[in-house]
This record gives C-alpha cells, structure tokens and sequence, in this order.
C-alpha cells in the first residue's frame, strides 16, 4: 500500500515538473492559444 502511493506521488511529481518545464514552455499553452473571457469568472462569483 504504502509503496504503490509513493510511486504514485512520485510519479505524478516527476510528471508535474516535466510538464511544468518543457511543455509549459512551449508546446502545451492553453491560456495563451484559447484565453478565456472574465466574464465567466465574474458571474460564477
């Protein structure tokens, strides 16, 4: 059990700062390629 969710979060850790550094960075920008409108955000709150 404990061995499995380390590996789990340590994968999804290695996995977060990968897509942070290298797709981030160019490939996966999704805010910048389909920006949303605030609109959204305002009504919502």
């Amino acid at each position: 059990m404990l061995s499995c969710w380390t590996r789990l979060l340590a994968v999804a850790l290695l996995l977060a700062q990968l897509s942070a550094c290298g797709l981030k960075g160019d490939l996966y920008i999704p805010e910048r390629q389909y920006p949303q409108p605030p609109q959204q955000d305002k009504s919502a709150s």
